[in-house]
């Protein structure tokens, strides 16, 4: 009986142990970024931009963070035509911030625009992308938009 006892506890032990893995190692699939702010810019002609910045989900004790920071041109009628998103990764201590990488992604939502020169770098505690959203009409190029996109840390780790 003695020996059933201790065999069910060491079970048990096992068990317990092996829940806790699992929990600490799952992680949700689709972890979304968290919108840290949200800016618009109107045009004369209705149209607008609308930037985007959001921050990865970290660690309270991490001195990283990771964000994004996107802009979406859209038209009068709400219609997203073109983005650029800068993604940059940076370490902070309280006193400073500094990037550590960035990448660009840019592309085109409307078969009556093309996004080019995509381009991204990275210098102190920013991280930048850039590209050029064109209008066509036909062949014809009828509006270009040269957009860059500065996503910075701050000092406390707070992204803009």
């Amino acid at each position: 009986m003695r020996k059933n006892k201790k065999i069910l506890g060491v079970l048990l032990s096992v068990c317990m142990l092996w829940s806790q893995v699992l929990l600490v190692s799952a992680t949700p699939a689709d972890v979304t970024e968290q919108v840290v702010n949200v800016e618009r810019q109107y045009f004369e002609n209705g149209d607008y931009m609308e930037t985007v910045v959001s921050e990865s989900p970290i660690s309270v004790y991490s001195s990283s963070k990771s964000g994004s920071k996107s802009s979406t041109y859209y038209n009068s009628d709400n219609e997203a035509l073109w983005y650029v998103e800068v993604v940059g990764h940076f370490t902070y201590t309280g006193s400073s911030a500094k990037c550590t990488g960035a990448s660009v992604s840019a592309d085109s939502y409307s078969s009556y625009w093309g996004v080019s020169n995509r381009s991204s770098s990275y210098s102190g505690n920013t991280a930048t992308g850039k590209a050029t959203g064109k209008h066509y009409f036909g062949n014809a190029v009828v509006e270009t938009i040269n957009k860059t996109v500065n996503l910075s840390c701050s000092a406390n780790g707070t992204l803009s």
